[in-house]
């Protein structure tokens, strides 16, 4: 999603052609090689090699050459990842973006005065931005490059594609003299072990940032949430860092709640003693509200429904800190909303059968209480929260279904030669036990190997494989795959 956004066709294809160019860096090749291997015509080739030559002159601040008579030349000036943090940096919905937050009097004409664009390539070109702002019920009204909605959800929309664009570096001067961040990151470690970190410490520079500048041009919050943050907000932290900037107490108390909510809005739980976990705890007992309930709830049915009895939320505190993030912001905030983790592809988790599951379980899961009046906003929120846990628990989740032993059953030639590969690869799985197949008592395995469909018992209910001993060793892969299915059908089943 986020590179569909932040970059154009060309540029995509401008880093197609350029990994590939860094790929065979060892010689020189023809134009015709890359056409042929990216099956583009040779004009393409020629037009995006220019456009790469260019950019790299341009980064390095000297002539780049990657092309002349003798075909196109290794590229030995920018590593593919600074050639991609360029391009998405150099973006129109980069530049709008940065414009919005840090000259927020420049209106659309004025943007493209300054970048030398015509009003119509920036309208198009950030079409996907829009609709993204959309998603959050935000209006981005490009003639005056304003924002106007949920000013939570706008600061967070603003931190994300900023941060995923840049990690806060090369931006402009907020003018932020009345903030020390080292006494910010001071303020925030009992409650941010992380916030000294590297990472951590540019992080909460462009949180504040974008809290400043958005409060500096006149979008402060004006009230608090319904549900506080389990981390209590400090009016007197608010007041020595923002009292230059604001004057009246409601707009204070509800921006130190902000601040406070920042502190768990993400499941940024990465050790088991951190402080925050006694304010979860305390608050846990102390409270009932949605925020608790869904926790208390969601909490239970993971352990009892889809877990062994030995698990206890006890003994895995970071997850439980995680999973309480992840929850308390839903309920906290009652609106779909921004998050780096939602900004990035993960194709790959989605495949994977155990992620497929939790996904379908915990959906359910959701749906049932969102029939509930009090939980109703729950519906609008069902396939980030799902996605979200089911990527958090997966883990765990498959760590104990090795404990979940599928009981196979073969039915093959009575010949061992032909057998022994087969039996030997079962063996070498950890969830896998061979038994004799019985006829007569169907309950007592739980998956069929047959070396012919005419092995499989008529009628038979029980999951199978067809595993011909003329065929590939890649019938290996759809096995182990099938097995690993069963295994998880047959978790579910019976919790």
């Amino acid at each position: 999603m986020f590179e569909d956004m932040m970059l154009e066709d060309i540029s995509k294809r401008k880093l197609t052609l350029f990994k590939l160019i860094i790929k065979f860096s060892e010689q020189t090749y023809s134009i015709n090689f890359f056409a042929n291997y990216l099956d583009y015509s040779y004009s393409r080739i020629v037009y995006l090699l220019e456009q790469i030559q260019q950019d790299l002159s341009k980064i390095t601040n000297k002539p780049v050459v990657l092309l002349d008579s003798n075909g196109v030349h290794p590229n030995k000036f920018v590593s593919y990842d600074s050639y991609y943090q360029y391009l998405i940096t150099q973006s129109i919905p980069y530049q709008l973006l940065v414009s919005i937050l840090y000259s927020p009097k420049n209106d659309l004409e004025a943007f493209c005065k300054i970048n030398f664009l015509s009003r119509a390539s920036v309208i198009r070109k950030s079409k996907l931005l829009v609709d993204y702002f959309k998603q959050f019920d935000i209006r981005l009204n490009l003639s005056q490059l304003k924002l106007s909605g949920d000013e939570r959800n706008i600061r967070l929309i603003l931190y994300c594609l900023i941060w995923l664009s840049s990690q806060g570096m090369n931006l402009p001067s907020s003018d932020n003299a009345t903030i020390n961040y080292r006494d910010v990151s001071a303020a925030v470690s009992p409650f941010f072990p992380d916030s000294y970190s590297y990472s951590a410490s540019k992080q909460i520079k462009l949180i504040l940032d974008v809290v400043y500048l958005r409060i500096k041009s006149g979008y402060s919050l004006k009230e608090k949430t319904t549900l506080p943050p389990y981390i209590p907000s400090d009016i007197d932290y608010a007041e020595n860092f923002w009292s230059k900037t604001i004057t009246d107490k409601d707009i204070l108390e509800a921006e130190a709640q902000f601040s406070a909510f920042l502190l768990t809005i993400t499941p940024n739980y990465f050790r088991g003693n951190d402080y925050r976990l006694t304010f979860l705890m305390n608050y846990l007992k102390q409270e009932h509200n949605l925020a608790t309930e869904i926790m208390q709830n969601f909490c239970n049915f993971f352990a009892t429904q889809l877990m062994t009895d030995e698990f206890k939320w006890d003994d895995q505190p970071i997850l439980f800190g995680n999973v309480a993030n992840i929850l308390f912001s839903t309920a906290i905030l009652k609106k779909p909303f921004p998050t780096l983790f939602h900004l990035i592809k993960r194709q790959s988790i989605k495949e994977n059968e155990c992620y497929q599951q939790l996904f379908f379980s915990f959906s359910n899961f959701f749906k049932k209480m969102a029939r509930q009046q009090k939980f109703s906003w729950l519906k609008f929120m069902i396939d980030d929260l799902t996605e979200s846990l089911a990527y958090l628990l997966l883990p765990i989740f498959e760590h104990a279904l090795k404990d979940n032993i599928v009981r196979v059953a073969i039915v093959a030639e009575s010949d061992f030669l032909l057998t022994r590969q087969l039996t030997d690869f079962l063996d070498e799985l950890t969830f896998t036990r061979l038994i004799a197949y019985k006829e007569d008592d169907p309950f007592s395995f739980d998956f069929i190997i047959g070396t012919s469909p005419y092995l499989i018992p008529e009628n038979c209910n029980t999951p199978s494989f067809i595993f011909r001993f003329t065929s590939g060793t890649d019938q290996y892969i759809d096995l182990f795959k099938a097995l690993k299915k069963a295994q998880t059908h047959k978790k579910i089943a019976e919790s």
